[in-house]
């Protein structure tokens, strides 16, 4: 494993999020201590089934909102930054590896006193929402899962496609993500989303009012933790497993959705017409449909 990492952990060691930062937040949404670290979390509450997301940098806890609202009625909902992306600073010791993103998981479940949970995540972060449920089947209800095939043709046809060779390198692509994480925010979103879509400027509005209120967005470590993953690592889960796929995305251009039953060949994949790589933030209300139908 590359150590890259290491730079962003210096960057953030004493990073906190201001008080000014902290008091524009909902009183649903917190910093809190897990034995993996510090985790910017918005939980819900209530007794309703539990539901556990985590935002797909660049995006933050903000671009969950609509969601979240259409989901209230029928769930308990968390959704947290994930360390290196928000305001979930990375420590030193964490090396963005799927052995300790399941930890954080699992981390979070327990600080919440969450005994079992569905997990909606997307794109590289449904690789540890496929290890938390293999290892920790008894936690996981059922995967409902965004944009995302299987570890080779993520590592091989997207990282290639999306991805410039500098930020793979360990060092130098976290030393250039710290100088352009806000230029590469915008322009992922160039990317991700539908030429024609209305969303845009929402979507690089919030993420970019994120990293100018001291916000992270680690995507090279996190590019390079994803290349780190073991095929045998996704293989052998149980658990019901629904993926959705957006086919507007223009980064996904050439992917083949349907490797991801490499991994999950009992998987149920459906196709949102018309999004891009966000489907369950897109399209807020349908996506929200098939959770409720997923419980």
């Amino acid at each position: 494993m590359s150590h890259g990492h290491i730079l962003d952990g210096i960057r953030y060691i004493l990073r906190s999020p201001s008080n000014e930062v902290i008091a524009s937040w909902p009183d649903d949404t917190n910093v809190i201590d897990t034995d993996v670290g510090k985790i910017r979390i918005k939980d819900t509450g209530g007794n309703k089934p539990a539901l556990v997301m985590v935002p797909d940098g660049p995006c933050v806890i903000e671009h969950f909102e609509s969601l979240i609202t259409e989901l209230l009625p029928h769930f308990r909902v968390i959704c947290f930054d994930m360390p290196g992306l928000g305001f979930s600073y990375p420590r030193l010791s964490y090396d963005f590896g799927l052995e300790q993103n399941t930890k954080i998981i699992i981390s979070v479940m327990d600080a919440l006193k969450i005994e079992r949970a569905i997990l909606s995540f997307s794109c590289s972060n449904s690789y540890i929402a496929i290890a938390v449920a293999k290892y920790f089947p008894e936690r996981v209800s059922r995967l409902v899962l965004a944009q995302t095939p299987s570890i080779h043709e993520m590592k091989n046809q997207w990282t290639k496609r999306n991805v410039p060779k500098p930020i793979q390198l360990p060092y130098i692509g976290q030393t250039i993500n710290a100088i352009m994480s806000k230029k590469m925010a915008s322009i992922w979103y160039d990317m991700a989303l539908p030429r024609d879509s209305q969303h845009k400027e929402d979507f690089v509005n919030l993420s970019l009012s994120a990293l100018h209120s001291g916000g992270c967005f680690c995507l090279a470590s996190i590019v390079q933790g994803v290349r780190n993953v073991d095929d045998n690592e996704l293989n052998g889960i149980e658990v019901p497993t629904t993926m959705v796929w957006g086919n507007k995305d223009w980064s996904h251009k050439n992917t083949k959705f349907e490797s991801f039953r490499e991994h999950v060949p009992h998987c149920e994949i459906l196709e949102f017409d018309g999004c891009g790589h966000f489907p369950n933030l897109e399209q807020p209300r349908a996506f929200a449909a098939l959770l409720r139908d997923a419980q």
